[in-house]
């Protein structure tokens, strides 16, 4: 189980302790996370979360209904891999926290099997989302491997980083540069 928290207050405030916290908390954590939701509860319309992850976290391929989401960094290093209905990889991205000199903010806006993975012993990013939490409005891929089965995770983590993409999604190529609004 991860540890996740809710803010209770009206206004939420992350202090560089807490980002400690979390990082302790996710290398206790099974699933090697830990987060803090800065909503209520999963019921909000709008989920912001801030999420430490260990290198060795597995996120599981996945797909979101209806919704977007968005990747600011914090700390440390991600890789984002998109795949096709196969599994194939389409599109790779690898973010970092300001100080890298790559790119630090992502957004998915359509539905697209991805997965994260953290490439520094510990990432920690604020991911936003729309909400409510809705467990069967996502679907876990098929082609991905089981928490737990670790040989086939280790072997899925390296294909997504290091195989030769398929075509890629031609919105994902590239992204139209922001433009001054008249």
């Amino acid at each position: 189980m991860t540890a996740v928290f809710f803010v209770e207050t009206d206004i939420a405030l992350i202090e560089k302790h807490h980002y400690a916290m979390l990082k302790r908390l996710a290398v206790e954590s099974p699933l090697r996370r830990a987060r803090i939701c800065l909503h209520p509860d999963r019921e909000d319309p709008l989920h912001e979360m801030i999420i430490a992850f260990c290198r060795d976290s597995y996120v599981a391929p996945h797909r979101h209904h209806d919704k977007s989401e968005s990747f600011h960094l914090i700390e440390g290093q991600v890789m984002i891999v998109t795949f096709n209905e196969a599994g194939e990889p389409t599109y790779r991205v690898t973010l970092g926290d300001p100080s890298t000199g790559k790119p630090s903010i992502y957004r998915l806006n359509c539905k697209l099997w991805h997965t994260v993975i953290p490439l520094t012993e510990f990432v920690i990013l604020h991911e936003t989302t729309n909400g409510p939490f809705i467990r069967h409005q996502t679907d876990y891929a098929p082609w991905g491997p089981k928490d737990g089965d670790i040989p086939a995770i280790e072997a899925f983590l390296h294909r997504a980083q290091t195989q030769t993409m398929a075509e890629p999604p031609p919105r994902v190529l590239k992204p139209p540069m922001p433009r001054e609004e008249p």
